[in-house]
């Protein structure tokens, strides 16, 4: 078994290695995927954007038996089963991994403009609450939620094999 994930800002990639130095597992990137046997168990780990877990796609070829998806959110956005549904990974076991994000002042590109305008639009909401006040502070702020205690439902998971 291998861990395989996709990071584009360090936070899940941080709980990769941490997942690694946890199981004596060893770890790729996804771009590494040519590199390992297509029988091989994986363990997969991936940012979530709308839902969507990135990386998953390239895959799916591929023996993988667990799924982690990280993101800012205290839950699964929306909710897991939609993510589970969106990413097509029925039957397979999905674990939420609460990651981090970026202050906004340093994201760049379209995301820094997708997330401005998401941000202007939260700002804009009458019925702002709790968690519409945390999702404006995080994505201005950043937030850093990687903690090796988020892997204890995976490692209960592999340890119950």
């Amino acid at each position: 078994m291998v861990i395989v994930y996709e990071s584009k800002t360090g936070f899940t990639k941080r709980y990769a290695e941490m997942l690694a130095a946890k199981t004596g597992l060893s770890v790729f990137h996804v771009k590494e995927i040519s590199k390992i046997n297509q029988d091989e168990e994986i363990i997969f780990l991936g940012w979530m954007k709308v839902g969507k877990i990135q990386g998953l796609d390239k895959l799916r070829k591929y023996n993988v038996k667990a799924v982690c998806a990280s993101g800012t959110a205290r839950t699964a956005e929306p909710d897991v089963e939609t993510v589970i549904s969106r990413n097509n990974i029925e039957g397979i076991p999905f674990f939420y991994l609460r990651g981090g994000c970026l202050p906004l002042k340093e994201i760049k590109g379209l995301d820094r403009i997708l997330l401005s305008l998401f941000t202007k639009i939260l700002k804009s909401r009458s019925d702002k609450d709790e968690r519409t006040e945390e999702s404006i502070a995080i994505i201005e702020n950043g937030f850093d939620g990687v903690k090796e205690e988020n892997l204890e439902p995976l490692l209960n998971w592999l340890n119950a094999r």
